[in-house]
């Protein structure tokens, strides 16, 4: 095993080496996943250490979304800072629970997804707990539980109508000020036949031919589409076949057959509009192909577009630019908590946070020390900031 780096850690490091050490795989993807109370629990005793006001709220049998405090007299300046305790599955990365440094680098599950922007905004909270006069606003901190399922962490949080002026959402956004994302639907399409013997093929109605004809619709029909249109930050919307099961043994004529699509939305479509207007099409433009198809939605997630000239983005170009990062505003493909705060709450969102979406997810997960540091640092100063324009 590599040995670690010699080198002097910024407290959030610190923070987020204890957070790797401990398990938070969400049980939803693994039975032995143990959840997020292990870290409820410690970052409930640094906030309390710190002379925050800390509430649990709970959601799951032993799984809690924290609620973070700072009140300085300015509850309509209320600043919401918000990241996930949840890690998906540990894989077949080595060592996935003990921090490792090396070439700059620090590994272990959740330090990219999304641990490191936690410890950091944990940091920011700390700092203004012990010195109040940095903050411009009230602070609040939501560390919320199953982010990498169903979002129902925040979407239990959004029950409470907590007022909230502004948002940051800590996911890998290697240090970019993000204001758009895209959305998703998810459904599972089934084809239907007519079982019969292999022997006799013709006494039955094949359900995976009837899917070959769907795939090819959707690969030489509706993939060419989206691909004309494009988001400027986020770019074009797209669709892919996940998953695919059909039939029930060899010398069976399958009668069912069912794919999994995940269509990823820009910013300006909306999730019941493309998933109806997606099954009109598979039924009407496959029908005359003597398909018979069914659809069930899966999910919907919405895609974030936030105006730039709100506030928490002025507040965030002039924190980055005060400590010399890039202020650029920028896009990403995948999607996160913060689409909810603006959808079902009106709540001006960025999502800002230490190392890359391509690290997330992976057996050698891993975020750049520099970029922890730096996404604290920027977590600060953004509350010191936000509320003072």
């Amino acid at each position: 095993m590599a040995q670690p780096e010699k080198i002097e850690k910024h407290p959030a490091l610190a923070m987020l080496e204890d957070m790797i050490r401990i398990q938070s795989v969400n049980p939803h993807f693994d039975k032995a996943g143990h959840g997020e109370g292990a870290m409820a629990d410690y970052v409930e005793r640094r906030c309390k250490a710190a002379g925050l006001t800390v509430t649990r709220q709970p959601v799951f049998p032993g799984r809690e979304n924290l609620l973070i405090e700072l009140r300085v007299g300015k509850p309509d300046k209320t600043l919401l800072f918000e990241a996930h305790m949840d890690t998906v599955t540990l894989g077949t990365m080595p060592d996935a629970l003990v921090p490792v440094y090396r070439d700059g680098k620090l590994y272990g599950r959740g330090a990219c997804d999304t641990k490191g922007s936690l410890a950091g905004m944990l940091y920011a909270m700390e700092r203004c707990a012990a010195e109040p006069e940095l903050a411009g606003g009230d602070l609040l901190l939501c560390a919320s539980v199953d982010e990498e399922h169903a979002y129902r962490g925040l979407m239990a949080f959004l029950e409470l109508d907590i007022p909230v002026a502004g948002a940051v959402v800590g996911e890998p956004t290697e240090l970019g000020i993000t204001v758009a994302n895209k959305g998703c639907v998810r459904m599972a399409v089934t084809t239907h036949g007519k079982a019969a013997h292999s022997s006799m093929p013709d006494e039955g109605d094949s359900a995976v031919m009837q899917m070959m004809r769907v795939l090819r619709f959707i690969h030489e029909k509706l993939e060419p589409e989206l691909a004309t249109r494009a988001h400027p930050l986020c770019g074009s919307p797209t669709i892919v076949v996940g998953t695919i099961h059909g039939g029930t043994q060899i010398n069976i004529v399958p009668d069912r057959c069912v794919i999994e699509i995940d269509r990823r939305l820009i910013p300006g479509e909306r999730p019941e509009i493309v998933e109806r207007e997606l099954v009109e099409r598979l039924t009407s433009e496959l029908g005359s192909e003597r398909v018979k198809l069914t659809a069930e939605r899966l999910l919907h997630d919405w895609a974030l577009d936030t105006p730039h000239d709100t506030p928490v983005v002025l507040a965030a170009r002039e924190a980055a630019a005060a400590i010399g990062l890039s202020n650029r505003l920028r896009g990403v493909t995948y999607g996160c908590d913060a689409s909810k705060l603006q959808e079902f709450k009106r709540i001006p969102s960025i999502i800002y946070g230490p190392g890359s979406i391509a690290q997330a997810h992976t057996n050698d997960e891993w975020v750049p020390v520099s970029d922890v540091e730096q996404a604290a640092e920027f977590y600060l100063q953004l509350a010191r900031t936000f509320g003072r324009l």
